[in-house]
C-alpha cells in the first residue's frame, strides 16, 4: 500500500465521530483475535488431519502393495506348473514324436490340459501357448465380460505378446488385456527348466483383475475403483478407470524415471478437484501403486469441525460487537447530542437548548453552548434590523431614479402639440413614449404580469424602430402559461435597451433579439439574447460586482443591468437575480431568475417570507 494512500485512510479516520473510532478500534481489535485464533484452529485441525490421513494411507497402500506383489509372484510361480508338464512339452517341441504324431489328437489333448489347469486357478479367463514354429493352442472360459474367443483372435494375441515379451527382461511381463474390460493379461517365456537358454515358445494367461483386488475389504479407502498398477515400464495393468485416476498415473511417469523405489503422498488438483494422491513402487519388480481418494471424502468430517470452529468465532465477534456498541454509545451520547444540536443550529433554529445528561466535560460543554446560543441570537436580532433598515433605504433610492410621472404630463402637451402641426410621425413616436411612462405612472404595486411588461417591450421596440429601421428585429420565445406570472417592474427593458445601444451593429444591420422565458421547477427563467458583438471576458467579470456602469441616456434609461440584478437580489434573497453568457463576435444572453409566482399574490410576499426564512 502507497503511502499517500495510508495517509489518506489515516485522514479519514481522524475525521470520523468519537463513537465510530471508538467503535471500529473496539471491533477491530476484537475481530483480529478471534479470526486469529479461529484461523489457527482451522489451520491445525486441517494440517494434523492431512498429516495423519497421509501416514495412513500410506501403510494401506504398502499393504496393499505387498499383497499384490505376493499375488503376482505367486501366479509366476504357478504358471512354473505348465512349464514343467513333460507331456505338455512333448506336444508342443517341435521335432519329438508325440509332435510329429496326430496334430488333431495333440491339440485335444493340450486343450485338456490347459482347461484343467484354468479349473484349478478360479482367476484364469484364458491360456494360450504358442509354440516356437507358430502354433497356438488356447483355452478360453465362457463366462467373463470379454468376448468369446476365436481362433485368429487367439493367434493374433499371442502372437502380439510374443513380439512384447522378446522387448521385455527376465521375459515375464504383465500388462492390460488386449480384450479389455475387467481383465489383465500375464505372459512368460516357455523355456526349459533344466536348461533355460532353451526356448519352446510363449504362455498367455489372461486373468480376472479380482485376482489382484480381492484384498481386505473392510480397508474401505484402498479399492479397485481408486487404484492403479503399473508395470515396470509404466504401463497400465489394472485398477479404476476414473480420468482422474489415469492423470494421477501419468503425473508418477516423472518419479518411475530415477528406477529407485519411492513412496509418496501428497495433495494435488486433477480434473479441477482436489485428491490425496499416493503412490508407492517395489524396489525388486519395479511396480508402481497408485491410490487416488477424494479430499471431499477424507476432509468431509473436518469440514464440520472447522464450521462449527467459525460459527463460534462469528458468535463471540457478534456478541463483542454488541458490548462494543453499548459502550461507545454511552461514552459518546452526551457529545452525540450536542453535535444533533449543532446542526439544528446551522439549520437556522437558534431557539433550541441542550439539557445537559451530566456533569462531565460534554455536560460543560453544553452548558457553555447554551450560553453561547443566546449571545448569537441576539446578535442575529441587531443584524437583522439593521440590514432590513439599509435595503428599504436602498429601495427609496431605487424607486426616486425611476419615477416618471411628470414627465407623462409634459409628454401629453407635446403629443396634442404635434397633432395640431399634422406631424404623425413624431405624435407616434410620443405615444409609444406615453404608454412606457403610463405604466410606471398607474403602478400599484412593485410586480406585474410578463404579459403587461411584455406590452411596455413592444412601445419601446416601435420606438426604437422609428430611429434604426429594419436594422434590427425582435422575437418572443415565451411560453403563454407564463404570461400571468409576476415580474418586478421594469426588469426587460433595461436588458433589451442594452442590447440595442451596446450589443448590436446597427451599421451592419441583421440584428437580433431574442426574448424567451421557461419554467425551471419552481423557478422563472426569462433570457434576452443578441447576435452582436459580444463582451469582452474581463468586462463581463465584473459586470454585475464592479462599479456601477449605467447606459448612456439619462432618466429611464438610466437604470442600468446593475440595478435589475440588485433589485431582484433586494426582495427575492441572494439565490435569485441576474447573470450574462457571452462570447466576444457571438453575441450576449442576459439571463434573469426569479421565483414563480402570479402576478395578482405581489412580489413583497415572497421577498418577506425568503427574509424571514434567512
Amino acid at each position: 500500500m502507497s503511502k499517500p494512500l495510508i495517509r489518506q485512510r489515516f485522514r479519514f479516520f481522524r475525521s470520523t465521530h468519537i463513537r465510530s473510532k471508538i467503535l471500529i478500534s473496539n471491533l477491530l481489535l476484537i475481530s483480529l483475535m478471534a479470526v486469529s485464533i479461529g484461523s489457527l484452529a482451522i489451520y491445525a485441525t486441517r494440517y494434523y488431519t492431512e498429516v495423519q490421513t497421509k501416514d495412513l494411507t500410506l501403510q494401506l497402500v504398502h499393504q496393499a502393495s505387498d499383497k499384490i506383489e505376493y499375488r503376482a509372484k505367486a501366479f509366476v510361480g504357478t504358471s512354473v506348473e505348465l512349464l514343467m508338464h513333460e507331456e505338455l512339452r512333448q506336444m508342443i517341441v517341435p521335432g519329438t514324436d508325440e509332435a510329429a504324431a496326430n496334430k488333431a489328437r495333440n491339440r485335444m489333448r493340450i486343450n485338456a490340459l490347459l482347461s484343467e489347469f484354468a479349473h484349478n486357478h478360479p482367476y484364469l479367463n484364458a491360456v494360450l501357448v504358442r509354440s516356437a514354429d507358430g502354433e497356438v493352442y488356447w483355452w478360453s472360459g465362457a463366462d467373463g465380460d470379454a468376448e468369446q474367443m476365436t481362433d485368429p483372435d487367439a493367434a493374433t494375441l499371442a502372437s502380439e505378446a510374443a513380439i512384447r515379451l522378446a522387448e521385455t527382461r527376465p521375459n515375464l511381463m504383465w500388462t492390460s488385456s488386449p480384450r479389455g474390460g475387467d481383465e489383465m493379461m500375464f505372459a512368460r517365456e516357455y523355456i526349459d527348466v533344466e536348461a533355460v537358454n532353451r526356448s519352446y515358445g510363449t504362455f498367455v494367461f489372461l486373468l480376472d483383475s479380482g485376482y489382484f483386488w480381492d484384498l481386505d475389504r473392510q480397508q474401505s479407502l484402498i479399492l479397485q475403483e481408486n487404484m492403479a498398477i503399473l508395470n515396470e515400464a509404466g504401463a497400465f495393468i489394472t485398477g479404476g478407470t476414473s480420468a482422474q485416476l489415469r492423470e494421477a498415473a501419468e503425473r508418477s511417469s516423472r518419479l518411475r524415471e530415477s528406477g529407485l523405489a519411492f513412496a509418496d503422498s501428497r495433495v494435488s488438483e486433477l480434473g479441477g478437484e482436489s485428491y490425496l494422491m499416493t503412490q508407492e513402487r517395489r524396489a525388486d519388480g519395479g511396480w508402481t501403486v497408485v491410490c487416488l481418494i477424494p479430499a471431499s471424502l477424507l476432509f468431509g468430517k473436518i469440514r464440520i469441525l472447522q464450521l462449527v470452529i467459525a460459527v463460534v468465532a462469528l458468535g463471540a465477534i457478534l456478541l463483542s460487537a454488541l458490548v462494543a456498541v453499548y459502550l461507545s454509545d454511552s461514552t459518546t451520547r452526551g457529545i452525540k447530542l450536542l453535535e444533533r444540536t449543532m446542526r439544528r443550529v446551522e439549520d437556522g433554529d437558534f431557539g433550541i437548548r441542550i439539557q445537559p445528561l451530566g456533569s462531565d466535560e460534554a455536560g460543560i460543554l453544553a452548558v457553555r453552548f447554551n450560553a453561547m446560543l443566546e449571545r448569537i441570537e441576539e446578535l442575529i436580532t441587531t443584524v437583522y434590523k439593521v440590514r432590513l433598515e439599509k435595503q428599504q433605504a436602498e429601495f427609496s433610492v431605487l424607486l426616486a431614479q425611476i419615477n416618471p410621472h411628470f414627465l407623462y404630463n409634459t409628454l401629453g402637451t407635446i403629443r396634442w402639440y404635434a397633432r395640431m402641426k399634422q406631424q404623425p410621425e413624431l405624435e407616434r413616436m410620443l405615444a409609444s413614449l406615453i404608454g412606457l411612462l403610463k405604466s410606471s405612472v398607474r403602478r400599484t404595486g412593485e410586480a406585474r404580469a410578463i404579459e403587461e411588461e411584455l406590452a411596455d417591450i413592444r412601445s419601446y421596440i416601435e420606438l426604437q424602430k422609428i430611429g434604426y429601421g429594419d436594422a434590427f428585429d425582435v422575437r418572443y420565445e415565451i411560453g403563454e402559461e407564463l404570461l400571468p406570472c409576476g415580474v418586478l417592474y421594469l426588469t426587460l427593458q433595461p436588458l433589451v435597451e442594452n442590447a440595442i445601444l451596446h450589443g448590436l451593429e446597427m451599421s451592419k444591420g441583421g440584428g437580433v433579439i431574442t426574448i424567451g422565458g421557461r419554467a425551471d421547477g419552481d423557478d422563472i427563467v426569462l433570457t434576452v439574447a443578441d447576435n452582436g458583438i459580444g463582451i469582452p471576458p474581463q468586462k463581463l467579470a465584473t459586470l454585475l460586482d464592479g462599479p456601477e456602469s449605467r447606459g448612456g441616456y439619462p432618466g429611464l434609461h438610466s437604470i442600468g443591468v446593475r440595478g435589475v440584478h440588485e433589485r431582484f437580489r433586494l426582495y427575492y434573497g441572494e439565490a435569485y437575480g441576474l447573470s450574462f453568457r457571452s462570447e466576444p463576435g457571438q453575441g450576449t444572453e442576459a439571463i434573469v431568475r426569479m421565483p414563480r409566482i402570479l402576478a395578482t399574490e405581489g412580489a413583497m410576499t415572497v421577498a418577506a417570507s425568503d427574509d424571514r426564512g434567512r
